[in-house]
Formats: C-alpha cells, structure tokens, sequence
C-alpha cells in the first residue's frame, strides 16, 4: 500500500533578526565655512608720552636791504620849461664820495624756513587695549560631501528552522551560482591580424675584415719626382756598348722632402765622410725603392698612407677593411679603416662605442634648462675612434680635403600619442673642443610603421679641425620621461 505524501506545513515564523553590522568608514570631512564677517574695532588705547623737542632749526638767511629814508622838503616847483634836446649818452662818472650812514632800516622779511629737526626720542609704547568684541558669527559653510558608503555587516545567526510550511509562490531568479570547472581545450581559431614591427634591433657589431684579394698588376709609372741629394762617387765601371736612345718614360710622383742642414752635409775632409747621414740617406733610398717595387696592399705590413692611395695603386680591389699608416712611420702603429673606393677612396674609421642607448637621459641631469655633455653622465662616455690617435688623425687630415660624418637621433613617443613632446635642442661638440654644431628638433611624432622615431644629420665640412665629433648634449627642458638616444656613424676623410 502507497504511502501518500501529506500537504505542505504552514509557513515557519520569522527568524530572529541579526547583530547590527559594522559602523561604516567615516566620511570625508565637509568643505570649511566662509570666512566670517570681522569683528568691531576694539577701542583706542590711551595716547602715549610726549616726545622731546627737536633741536632748533638752522638760522635763516639775513633780510633784504632797506629802503632809504625819505627826503627834505623840495622846494617851489618852477615854470616847466621847454622840453630839450635828447642829449647823447653822459661817459660813466667818477665814484662818488661816500654818503653819510643811513638809519636803520625797516625789518626785513622773514628767512626761509630751516631744515627739519632730528627726531625726538620715541616715546615708551603705550599699553595693549582692551579686546574687541567678538565680531557677528559667520554664515555657515557649505555642506560636506557625504562620505564613502561603510563596509556590509556581518551575516546574522542563523535562526532556529521553523514548521514545515505551506508551498509559497514561485521565488525570484536566484543569485549567480559559483563558477563550473574549466571546459576542454576547444579548436584553434582563425589566425590573427599580423601585429606591428617591432622596433629597430641595435646595429651589429663590424664582421672580420675579408680574405686578402689576389696581388694586383704593376701600376703605371709614377711622375719624375724631385732632384734627390748627390750620391757618393762609385767604382768607374768597365765601358758597355752604347745603345740606341729609349723613350722618355711618364714622371713618377713626388718624392717627399728631406731637410738637412749646410752643417749636416759638410764633409769634413776628402778622406773623412758623415757616416751617419750617408746611412740615414742610404735607409731613406732603401724605402723609397721598396715603395716602387713592392707597393701597398692594405696588410699590416704593407699599409698604404690612405684609402684614395690604396685606390690608386690596387685599383682592383673592392670595398672592406684596410690597413692604414698615415705618418708613414713603422707598420707597428697602423689601424685598421673601411675603404670606400665605390665613393673615391674614403678612408673611414668607426667610433669605439656606436650607440647611445634608448632611455630616458633627463632624469640624470643636475638640473633643468641646461646642456650636459654625454660624457658627464651617468652610463655617458666621449666619443672615441678605433686605433685613431692624436699623431694619425693629424696626417690624415692632412693627406685630406674633405670630412663627412653621420649620426642618427631616436625617440620613443608615447604611445597613444596624447601628449606631444616638447622641442630638442642637441649640440654636437666638434674635435677642437671649442666650438659645436646646434640644431632644434621638433617633438618625437608617432609613426605608424614603428614605435621608434629616427631623425639623420649629416655633417660635411672641408675645415677639417671639426671633424670628428667628440660629445653631444640634449637641452634639459623638463620633459624628463621622454626616451632617446643616437647611433654615431663613421667620420670618412676623402
């Protein structure tokens, strides 16, 4: 026999209610009142002393002279005779005797007043008045702005479970239940958008100069250079045939000067030689026939004075690096240069530290709207060029015309472009230290096609004490979060 299921109980009574919650957190205290209106003006304190006298005025001027005294009594007055003749201008006349002495004249007029006394002493300061009354009371401020809603109250006790009640009516939509466990791994998606490029990678590092190319053909004979020294007398040789005239050959190139002294080429006697400058002359023979017939070829033993000579002598061989000596001295001070012969022979020699990392070098600054020189920072540096000393830079100079360098400048804008960067004002310091190239960028402008913005300047200059550059310095102008920094090219003297 089935069981049936008994009607719903009466609906269970009210729960007891649950602990108040929490205070909430205090609002935020309310704006201050307007300042109220100022009280009476308290009632004036008693006079103070009596300051001394000043001192006497300084004596005015003495009175004007008085006027003189009144006359005797005239006499009748004649007949009025005719008027005369307008006689000429009487000469001056003599001093007259001296008259009898006035009476005391009338009282002259009063002097100009005198300069004002020095001040008396200050009189004791008088006692402090009573206090005013306090003024009207002020309007009353504005109303404080409510304050941040207080944290919910702990849950109440959980009431005893009432009777069984009667079914109620359909509830409302429940609250969100917890969150279910992770699904399985559904299928790949279609491929996304390609993304951006990313920014510029830093430059690499130069490769190792190129195997050495194959020996080139002998060059054309060079121009007739100048007369040399006369040589010592050699031993009379047996008589040869003579030989039919041969063709004047092209003049070879300019031999370099040699200076000596009247004293230095005096022989003292004509069995006693200065053995010393006949070898010194011998050696300087020795090199100059060794250039003719064993030239250059951009080894360290054989290195040529400049690219442009490299050029001349081994026009076959391509672009790359090259061995150099431009003072002309011992092989062992040689350095190592980039031959662009496409160009005409520039002799290019690459900076030690290239690249000026990206970053924000404001922050290091001493203080704002100044220059400071890169290397005077923190993590800065000078700038420096591979095996490139004082003495070599100054033959290559002057075994030049022409000197050309590149440096490139980098920003990072912000990235959504809302705010625009201030304008940079960068200066380069050239090689005599004491002058510099200026120039104003404008703001760093996003690009689309990168996140890094790049800006060139090219420097060309036949005053070739500029070049090659030493230091650079931005203009701190208070944008301390804008990111920069530079990539120094080679300087290249043609």
């Amino acid at each position: 026999m089935e069981k049936e299921m008994g009607s719903s109980g009466p609906v269970g009574p009210k729960g007891i209610q649950g602990p108040q919650g929490l205070d909430g957190q205090k609002g935020e205290q309310g704006m201050p009142g307007e300042k109220g209106a100022g009280g009476q003006q308290g009632n004036a304190g008693p006079p103070g002393q009596n300051g001394m006298p000043g001192q006497g005025g300084v004596d005015g001027p003495p009175g004007e002279k008085g006027e003189p005294g009144p006359t005797g009594d005239s006499g009748p007055q004649g007949a009025p005779g005719p008027p005369g003749l307008a006689g000429q201008k009487g000469y001056k006349g003599t001093k007259g005797v001296q008259g009898h002495h006035g009476r005391i004249g009338d009282l002259g007029k009063a002097g100009r007043r005198g300069k004002r006394g020095k001040a008396g002493l200050r009189s004791p300061r008088g006692s402090r008045g009573h206090k005013g009354s306090p003024g009207e009371k002020g309007l009353q401020g504005l109303s404080g702005s409510p304050g941040i809603s207080g944290a919910p109250g702990l849950w109440g006790l959980k009431g005893t479970k009432g009777l069984k009640g009667q079914k109620g009516d359909r509830g409302s939509r429940g609250f969100l239940g917890p969150r279910g466990d992770t699904g399985f791994k559904g299928e790949d998606g279609p491929p996304g958008v390609p993304g951006r490029p990313g920014p510029k990678g830093k430059e690499g590092a130069a490769g190792p100069p190129g195997p050495l190319g194959y020996a080139g053909y002998p060059g054309v004979p060079g121009f007739l250079g100048q007369k040399g020294l006369k040589g010592l007398e050699g031993i009379q040789g047996p008589k040869g045939k003579a030989g039919l005239p041969g063709k004047p050959g092209v003049p070879g190139l300019p031999g370099p000067s040699l200076n000596i002294s009247k004293k230095d080429l005096k022989l003292h006697s004509s069995h006693k030689l200065n053995y010393s400058l006949v070898w010194a002359l011998m050696d300087n023979l020795r090199q100059e026939l060794k250039r003719l017939t064993d030239p250059p070829d951009g080894t360290k033993d054989r290195p040529a004075t400049t690219c442009k000579e490299l050029l001349v002598v081994r026009s076959h061989l391509l672009d790359g690096y090259y061995y150099i000596d431009p003072n002309q001295g011992s092989p062992q001070d040689s350095l190592m240069a980039f031959c662009n012969f496409t160009a005409g022979g520039e002799t290019c020699i690459s900076p030690v530290q290239n690249q000026v990392p990206l970053k924000a070098w404001l922050r290091s600054y001493a203080s704002e709207s100044t220059f400071e020189w890169l290397s005077s920072l923190p993590d800065g540096f000078p700038l420096e060029y591979q095996g490139l000393n004082t003495v070599q830079l100054r033959f290559l100079k002057l075994h030049s015309s022409l000197a050309t360098q590149k440096v490139s400048y980098s920003c990072r804008p912000h990235s959504d472009g809302s705010k625009q960067h201030l304008e940079k004002e960068i200066k380069f310091l050239t090689d005599s230290k004491d002058q510099s190239y200026l120039t104003t960028l404008q703001g760093c402008v996003l690009d689309n096609e990168s996140s890094i913005t790049d800006t060139i300047f090219f420097f060309s200059t036949e005053d070739l004490s500029l070049m090659p550059l030493r230091d650079l310095a931005v203009f701190h102008n208070g944008d301390v979060s804008h990111q920069f920094g530079f990539t120094i090219g080679p300087v290249c003297f043609r």
